[in-house]
This record gives C-alpha cells, sequence and structure tokens, in this order.
C-alpha cells in the first residue's frame, strides 16, 4: 500500500460505486483520508457505509461535501452526471467549489463537454486500472497501485485544478500520466480498446467454429490470455467502441490491412515463399520487447516547475508524475516530481 496520504485537507467525493469508483473510495479511506459517495443500490451504500464511506443520498449532497468530485458512472451516464454536478455549482464561481474529474476511458467528448457544462475546474480523467470485473464485489483498494492516471492538462483545465486531481491519484497509489484529450483518445484506441475489439472477435469465433468442442479442448494460455476482457462487463467494450468510434476505426484500418498482407501472402499457389513471415513475427516480438523495456526502465524522478506546454510534452514522451502540487490558485506553472523516459534508452527504438 502506497505511503503517499491523501491530502488531510481534502474530501474525495465518488459519483458511482463500480469497481474504479468503489475501489477509488477505499483506497481513500484506507490512507487515512475522508471519502463521500453515493449510489443507486441500496446493498452497495450498506457494504461501503460498513467500509468507512460516507454515503449520501445524491450527486447535489456529494457536491456540498467533496473537495473533488469523481464522477465514476459509465460512459452513457456522464453527460447525466456532469450536468447534475454543473447544476449542483450554479451560483459557485469557477474560482470556488470543488474540482471535479471523471474516469471514462474516451476523454474528448467529454472534455468538450464537461468543459461547456464547468469550465476550467473539470479535468478529464482516465485510470489505467479496469480488469475483467466488475462491481463493487470487485473493488480492491489497491487496484491503483503501480497504475498510470491519464489527467487531461490543455486548456481551459486550470493547472491548480489538475494538481488537485493528481494530488489524489498519485496518493492511491497511480502515477499520472499529463494528456490532451486527442491525444489520449487515439493511445487507447490502440493500447485498450483494440484489444477489447480483437477479443470479443476471436472469441466469437471460437464459439461459431464448426470444431468448436474440440478448440476449446485445446485451449491454453495464448487464448486465455487474448480473449480475457472479452469475458467481462457486459457492455463496457461497446460502450467504448462507440464513444471513440473514429480512433478505434482508424486502428481497426491499420489492423485489417496488417492481417489482409499475412493472409494474401500465405495463401498464394506456391504458399508463403512471396511472405517473409519471420519477419512479419519478428517486428511483433521486437514491439513487445520494446515494451518490456520501456515498463522495467530506471527512471529517476526530479523536482520540476513545468508551464501546461511542457506538462503536456512531458505525457506525450510517455512521462509521468509522481507528485503535483500548484504554486498558487490560478497560476500557470505546477511544481511536480516528474519521471521522463525521454534520455532513456529502449532497445531497438
Amino acid at each position: 500500500m502506497t505511503t503517499v496520504p491523501v491530502p488531510p485537507a481534502g474530501v474525495v467525493g465518488v459519483v458511482g460505486l463500480g469497481l474504479i469508483g468503489g475501489s477509488l473510495a477505499r483506497a481513500v479511506v484506507e490512507r487515512g483520508g475522508h471519502a463521500v459517495a453515493t449510489t443507486r443500490s441500496s446493498e452497495v451504500r450498506r457494504s461501503a457505509a460498513a467500509a468507512g464511506i460516507t454515503v449520501v443520498d445524491d450527486i447535489s449532497a456529494v457536491v456540498e461535501g467533496a473537495d473533488l468530485v469523481v464522477l465514476a458512472v459509465p460512459l452513457p451516464a456522464l453527460d447525466g452526471a456532469l450536468s447534475a454536478v454543473a447544476d449542483a455549482l450554479k451560483d459557485a464561481s469557477e474560482e470556488t467549489g470543488p474540482t471535479v474529474t471523471d474516469v471514462g476511458s474516451v476523454k474528448a467528448p467529454i472534455a468538450a463537454f464537461g468543459a461547456e457544462r464547468l469550465g476550467a475546474r473539470f479535468v478529464p480523467g482516465h485510470p489505467m486500472a479496469g480488469t475483467e470485473h466488475a462491481g463493487w464485489e470487485a473493488t480492491d483498494p489497491d487496484l491503483f497501485e503501480g497504475r498510470r492516471w491519464a489527467l487531461v492538462a490543455e486548456e481551459p483545465v486550470a493547472l491548480d485544478r489538475w494538481a488537485t486531481a493528481a494530488g489524489v491519484a498519485v496518493a492511491v497509489g497511480a502515477d499520472v500520466v499529463p494528456v490532451t484529450s486527442t491525444e489520449h483518445d487515439s493511445a487507447v484506441g490502440l493500447v485498450s480498446h483494440l484489444p477489447y475489439a480483437l477479443a470479443a472477435a476471436v472469441a466469437a469465433m471460437l464459439d461459431s467454429d464448426p470444431r468448436a468442442g474440440l478448440a476449446r479442448a485445446l485451449a491454453a494460455g495464448s487464448f486465455a490470455d487474448l480473449t480475457r476482457v472479452a469475458a467481462g462487463h457486459p457492455t463496457l467494450g461497446a460502450e467504448m467502441a462507440a464513444a471513440n468510434h473514429h480512433a478505434l476505426a482508424e486502428r481497426l484500418d491499420q489492423l485489417a490491412t496488417a492481417l489482409e498482407g499475412l493472409a494474401h501472402g500465405l495463401s498464394q499457389s506456391d504458399g508463403p515463399a512471396h511472405l517473409d513471415i519471420e519477419a512479419v513475427f519478428a517486428a511483433g516480438r521486437a514491439g513487445r520487447l520494446r515494451l518490456d523495456a520501456a515498463r522495467s526502465a530506471s527512471v529517476q524522478a526530479a523536482a520540476r516547475t513545468l508551464d501546461r506546454d511542457e506538462l503536456l510534452e512531458l505525457g506525450h514522451r510517455g512521462g509521468w508524475v509522481s507528485s503535483a502540487d500548484a504554486t498558487r490558485p490560478g497560476s500557470e506553472l505546477v511544481s511536480v516530481r516528474a519521471c521522463d523516459p525521454g534520455g532513456v534508452a529502449v532497445p531497438g527504438s
């Protein structure tokens, strides 16, 4: 468990107590902080209260009692939740009241709507900490340990608000990656949403195969790993695909081109002589090894004061933040401990 305390003056409000929201509220409480939350399930409300979370009736009560409000509802419900928060804050100036963030896996449309309704106080976010499980029963107060948490840092997000959201993410064990909403959506289109789509397609192929019984009997670790997320939340994959359709369609086109080339080469009359099969699989192996090397590379954190452009460039390079503080309210500078892999050699890069 992390040794970084949740900011003592801060109350974290959570709307929705599923896997992500429930894990966050539990993480805050177990690290000595105060979490206030709301959810519609009476059973979950009882369980959350037993876990030390202050349970309130509705979103307006969360807004009233929190310094940071985290919207942890499904993607289709986010616009409604944002609007409810905006209604609760209609009499507050942008400089007062809580910072608001979300945990949705798509950022561009949410960022645009949130900026319209909440202005600079809204910090779009996405913890890369999901699993194939869902609901309060699957919550884990250590879910965010060692994970990355994307936080949009482009305008109109206020950097002092960004630092507030980043501070809580770090306190529950995550490293914070500053992003723009469009770069985030393109990246997760490749590393999150494309795998979901591929898992669904391959699992469905097994179900419809004329030799499905034999294939299931022979399925081993590689098939299980490839299709793991297909067995998860029944609507999450479709919601992500619909919300990030442009970026996902582009990634699917790239994958289709690669697979069509492989299939064409293998189906030629003289077999794979027209295709360098070894090169195809060698490129895949090299890509995976570079990923492993990047994950294991030793990157030292350094104290830095960054402006908005520098913060975003850090994230663009694959860097992250292990602590964050605003220099002052309304400042265009943020003090961080930054881990920058820009100078770390990754084999083959």
